[in-house]
């Protein structure tokens, strides 16, 4: 397969809490226009198998309906941290990968910076030079921004308690793969996948990529009145 020069992992990750560690980590290995080159998945040893610190995990019952068969299905496999982050180094270097990317790309570069704080080498996940790309952000100053789709979400009641249509991931893999009923699974490795299918959805529009915006509260640039500040059912997902 010919690689392009424009290659791009879409990390996701599943934490014990909003600034704890790192559980799940799934990325792929893309291209703009959403051809995936490669998958990764694995468990974060040191994390996954601390009793106490699962205890708060997002989706915690995941443990049993989703992880359990995985493993026993060798699906996805507990790997130490140490191990996690040099295949994620490997892969860059491998595939040339210029741009990391997420749906909400603050969030999951900082618990991965966290958990690396707490079991790495000492050095960055990733090497220096990359671009960062917020998913988030591209898809509300693209996708979501469109009529059609606040029309869609306001008829399925996709809107806070505040009244701010929401702008999750969920929601906007519904809207970008007319799924209207789709249900984010919350693991990793699915999670970015879906998200790898949002980006190129965005880069299809052909409009200004927005590199190295992140932490913007791109939600409010969905709204069509002065949203409510601070709401924290608007992303639909992990975090406000």
């Amino acid at each position: 397969m010919k690689i392009s020069k424009n290659v791009i992992l879409v990390l996701d990750t599943e934490t014990c809490d909003l600034t704890g560690s790192v559980y799940d980590v799934g990325y792929t290995i893309c291209e703009k226009d959403g051809t995936i080159i490669k998958t990764y998945n694995a468990l974060v040893r040191e994390v996954f198998t601390d009793a106490k610190r699962m205890m708060g995990a997002f989706y915690a019952k995941k443990m049993f309906t989703h992880y359990a068969p995985m493993l026993d299905d060798s699906l996805i496999h507990l790997e130490s941290w140490a191990t996690i982050v040099g295949q994620i180094r490997s892969d860059i270097a491998e595939y040339k990968v210029t741009t990391i990317a997420a749906y909400n790309a603050g969030f999951d570069l900082r618990v991965m910076g966290h958990t690396n704080g707490l079991f790495g080498d000492g050095s960055p996940v990733c090497p220096k030079g990359l671009k960062v790309l917020d998913i988030w952000q591209f898809a509300c100053e693209t996708k979501l921004s469109q009529k059609a789709y606040k029309k869609l979400a306001r008829s399925r009641g996709w809107v806070s308690p505040a009244g701010n249509i929401k702008t999750g991931a969920e929601f906007c893999y519904r809207y970008t793969s007319n799924s209207p009923d789709f249900i984010e699974d919350h693991t990793a490795l699915s999670d970015a996948i879906i998200e790898t299918q949002i980006l190129a959805s965005c880069f299809a529009q052909k409009k200004r990529v927005p590199y190295g915006k992140i932490n913007a509260q791109p939600w409010r640039l969905v709204q069509d009145k002065k949203p409510v500040a601070n709401d924290k059912n608007i992303h639909g997902s992990k975090v406000a």
